[in-house]
């Protein structure tokens, strides 16, 4: 075969996407859209002001990114409650970036590293992608999602190279209990494995909190996050690494990772140099963006409340709410193939998580107020309208 083993064998569209390519003109609600840039946010005429400044006419590569852009993304965490040095942060294009880069600083081909499940499938393609291997570790299918212990200390085989952990996940919406990590943090050391703290949520848990503060003495922790959720810009592509942990190999750490950084040099000196600008004038957005959130979760809680054979499990934060049909008449694809088709509503199934458990769908809480309402009254008609069939 001409193509390598990394990419899928099989490209086609799911199909539920063929469904969607169908309906080629006609309108539809859709409640999976997470691209805040088309969610009808408004931007500050002033939010793009250091992208023309002629400093960015002169290029000057830092492997580990620009000082001041550095600083800027220090400055932000410490606000937040994570006092982290600039020197300790790598910046890159993207948070998909940074796990190529962590994949490649940790791992040699066939490595393994453990992923969370239920969790968003890009995570399993990032790692094939490096030739490394995912292996699924789970959560209690209980509200609050505990993590089931037992599901990664009793069946990893192979060499394991780190633990991947998303606060708040995508979808569920809930972080790790301080005593499960704890635990995680613990097995690291046991297993001198490196421990990966997703947080690209972070500035979206309900209510807000200062990010958390942890350590073990023998755990090296990666912690990420990036332009694309903090401030609703994906199209500036600009995400960080913040490295902590035993100091001799937090700065070997820091070098590999500079070599890798160096080998591709992606993020842009543009960017980097409006990075204050960015902050200061995006955080109108960040707040836009959380009301939004908060609003739709609201609405949704309301709209559901009193259905009968429909839960809303509780979240702790994020752009995603998980919804479960508690007397699956379908598949969960089904409901979804069947939303779509009789009401114009687009969502989720919550097999695309690899939810296994029950039916799910899962909706975006990000789309405009008056998309998204009308789209859950259609969904809870139809609901109505299956339950009584």
């Amino acid at each position: 075969m001409v193509f390598s083993s990394r990419t899928p064998k099989d490209l086609s569209n799911n199909s539920i996407s063929l469904l969607v390519n169908s309906l080629s003109g006609t309108p539809f609600i859709d409640l999976t859209e997470s691209n805040p840039t088309l969610c009808g946010f408004e931007y500050p005429q002033n939010l793009l002001f250091g992208l023309s400044s002629s400093q960015n006419l002169f290029y000057r590569p830092d492997a580990a990114g620009i000082q001041v852009a550095r600083q800027t993304v220090a400055q932000y965490l410490s606000d937040g409650g994570l006092k982290t040095d600039s020197n300790r942060i790598i910046l890159t294009a993207s948070t998909s970036e940074a796990y190529s880069y962590l994949f490649k600083l940790l791992a040699d081909p066939e490595d393994s590293f453990l992923i969370p499940m239920p969790g968003y499938p890009l995570l399993d393609h990032l790692a094939h992608l490096e030739s490394v291997n995912s292996v699924p570790y789970f959560f209690r299918f209980e509200p609050g999602w505990p993590l089931d212990l037992k599901s990664f200390q009793s069946t990893v085989k192979g060499k394991l190279k780190g633990f991947i952990s998303v606060n708040p996940q995508n979808p569920t919406g809930v972080c790790l209990s301080n005593a499960d990590l704890l635990e995680v943090l613990k097995f690291c050391a046991d297993r001198n494995i490196a421990f990966i703290s997703d947080e690209v949520f972070w500035d979206y848990l309900i209510p807000q909190r200062p990010y958390k503060t942890f350590s073990n003495p023998d755990v090296l922790i990666f912690r990420l996050g990036g332009l694309s959720k903090t401030l609703g810009l994906p199209q500036l592509k600009l995400s960080w690494i913040v490295v902590d942990g035993p100091e001799k190999l937090v700065l070997e750490a820091l070098e590999r990772l500079e070599f890798i950084s160096d080998s591709y040099l992606s993020v842009q000196t543009p960017v980097q140099n409006a990075l204050p600008n960015l902050f200061k004038a995006g955080a109108d957005v960040q707040n836009q963006i959380r009301k939004r959130i908060l609003h739709n979760r609201s609405f949704l809680e309301k709209q559901l409340a009193s259905k009968e054979g429909v839960r809303l499990w509780p979240f702790e934060g994020g752009w995603y709410s998980l919804v479960e049909w508690q007397k699956p008449c379908f598949s969960d694809e089904e409901w979804v193939m069947n939303l779509l088709k009789k009401e114009n509503v687009l969502i989720h199934p919550g097999s695309f998580y690899d939810i296994s458990e029950s039916c799910f769908g899962v909706l975006s809480l990000l789309p405009k107020t008056e998309l998204f309402e009308t789209g859950v009254h259609r969904m809870t008609e139809y609901c109505n309208t299956v339950l009584r069939s």
